[in-house]
């Protein structure tokens, strides 16, 4: 059946509404909503229903004529079509990978550092900063607190089906697990204990004897059954010594399809691979003339090892290595005026990463602005960056910062013409893509004047440039872990702890996210040099910026679109 104009703009809308309602619910990290009703359901039943929804929004969609809805509508239809696409695989993929966050990051396994862990450490600061309004915001806080503990025995009860169908996590990650789970056993009483002196309207005394009874009857006995599970004799016996997604019936079709879900491009394993290699033996000629260029005759791992003995790029602990981020915040603030017309009106700053995650966590992570935190922050690994030189951190904080993350989901967040959905949307191509062009521009805008900076920037390239050989090597050609360990070892210029848990993050954790990063940026680079050449001396790049940011996050094809069409508008006016 044809459905009016009427009809057909009032489905669409209905269809985005009824997409964003379950994200929303779906998507703890994603809707930073406070108070939260509950924590999300990760179980098995909770996923099939979700299936089952998705598939229904997109019969919905399929029936509805896209081409004839106006404004940007088509936009945020897509990104609801993709949404139910992703939930309805759900179901299929459950036991290879599944998706806790609700953002699109498919992890084969609950206990590891991006999956548990970014998950968990995810509910700290709404727990932390829980109102207590009304005496009945104590028994709904204590709720919460028993909530989180059906969520580790969620993760316990997925690990043993795995086990049941004869997916056992690698040898090499469960030894990492135990740990990972045991601290945050550890925390537990610290991050779901409310400070006495915020308890406003509730009975100080009964809601904190509620919250050390359900944490001592609900979050540690789960806890201790998943460490007791992992640690099995039975268990830890069939741990292969293999690591990779294509090792697991069914692993390398899963992994065939993440790539162009990470990517929103139509690439294989094969095609990322050979861009892979063919990226980094350019990097390697860059870096070969910038040494050549600063008279070092050695190799750049030579030159690397050099600066690691230089105490300009060196600092120890949290405070000194902030202090680093904190020089090139203020280094790039007087620039960004001239740079973009569309800013984050939140703030940005850095903090060091839960000592639980500082051993399985490579760099850290950007934390949005949220309702009670109104700072975008960087947490950053201190005993990771404090082991070498610090010459990247330039590169790495333009990529997490400003103009880099922050810029970009700041901006989403605060754009209040689009719909929740949009403003909630994480793409990620586009928002790994955006970070790591920003990186590069920063370099255009002057931010790496030393030769050292410049070498650092390069750095941050060989190394995301080696996800996509070592990530598609491991999940879909077979590559065992110490092969992979090896190209990154002589391509990468990483410390050997970072190699390590970048190599479990790739084959053990999330595969394929990692292939964002250089791809993304591709995208992005070349829609700006295809705006300037159309445009000639009309191009400023303030107007090729408000294209990409100001839809919010969309598939690369989409974003080639929304710049050729400011690109005929400015040539039109």
């Amino acid at each position: 059946m044809t459905l009016s104009p009427v009809e057909n703009f009032g489905a669409a809308l209905r269809v985005i509404d009824d997409a964003w309602t379950l994200s929303s619910a779906n998507s703890f990290l994603g809707e930073n909503k406070v108070p939260p009703a509950r924590l999300p359901d990760i179980g098995m039943a909770a996923v099939a229903e979700r299936a089952a929804t998705g598939r229904a929004l997109l019969d919905r969609i399929a029936a509805i004529d896209v081409e004839s809805l106006p404004h940007d509508l088509p936009l945020t239809l897509e990104i609801a079509r993709r949404t139910a696409e992703r939930w309805s695989r759900e179901e299929g993929w459950y036991w290879l990978a599944f998706d806790p966050l609700g953002a699109g990051f498919y992890a084969m396994f609950a206990p590891t550092a991006y999956c548990a862990g970014f998950f968990l450490n995810s509910f700290r600061a709404p727990l932390q900063a829980y109102p207590f309004l009304t005496p009945g915001d104590g028994d709904r806080y204590t709720a919460l607190v028993r909530d989180y503990g059906r969520i580790v025995r969620q993760m316990l009860e997925r690990t043993e089906g795995q086990a049941e169908r004869g997916i056992h996590m690698p040898r090499v990650q469960l030894e990492q697990a135990v740990p990972l789970i045991e601290n945050f056993r550890a925390a537990a009483a610290a991050t779901l204990t409310p400070d006495r002196d915020r308890l406003g309207a509730v009975d100080a005394d009964r809601l904190l004897a509620q919250v050390e009874r359900a944490i001592a009857e609900d979050v540690i006995p789960a806890f201790d059954a998943f460490a007791a599970f992992l640690k099995r004799d039975d268990y830890a016996a069939k741990a292969p010594e293999s690591v990779g997604l294509s090792q697991y019936p069914g692993g390398a079709e899963l992994y065939a399809a993440l790539v162009p879900l990470h990517t929103t491009l139509d690439l294989s394993p094969d095609e990322v691979h050979a861009t892979g290699l063919a990226r980094m033996a350019d990097i390697q000629a860059q870096m070969r003339a910038l040494l050549d260029e600063v008279g070092f005759e050695g190799s750049p791992a030579e030159y690397l090892r050099r600066l690691k003995d230089d105490p300009k790029w060196r600092a120890s602990g949290a405070e000194a290595v902030g202090a680093v981020f904190e020089r090139y915040i203020d280094r790039i603030a007087p620039h960004i005026d001239a740079t973009f017309n569309f800013k984050p009106k939140a703030d940005h700053g850095v903090a060091a990463l839960p000592e639980a995650l500082t051993a399985s966590m490579t760099f850290g992570y950007y934390s949005p602005p949220t309702p009670t935190d109104a700072l975008g922050r960087y947490n950053f690994n201190a005993p990771n960056l404090s082991q070498g030189p610090l010459n990247h951190i330039g590169a790495l904080n333009y990529h997490e910062l400003v103009p880099g993350h922050h810029f970009h989901l700041a901006t989403q967040d605060e754009n209040e013409t689009l719909h929740p959905l949009r403003r909630k949307s994480f793409i990620n191509a586009f928002n790994e893509g955006w970070a790591e062009y920003a990186a590069t521009l920063a370099g255009e805008m002057g931010m790496y004047p030393e030769p050292e900076e410049r070498f650092g920037r390069l750095m941050m390239d060989a190394f995301l440039t080696s996800r996509l050989v070592v990530d598609t090597g491991m999940n879909a050609f077979g590559w065992p872990l110490e092969k992979a360990r090896d190209y990154m070892r002589e391509n990468a210029f990483m410390p050997e702890t970072e190699i390590r848990s970048e190599t479990l993050r790739y084959s053990c954790d999330i595969p394929g996210q990692a292939l964002a990063y250089k791809l993304g940026d591709t995208v992005i680079h070349n829609a700006r040099e295809k705006m300037r050449a159309a445009l000639g001396n009309r191009f400023d790049i303030r107007d090729f910026h408000d294209a990409v940011l100001k839809p919010g996050a969309l598939p690369l094809p989409m974003v080639e679109r929304q710049v050729d069409e400011q690109t005929q508008r400015i040539a039109a006016s």
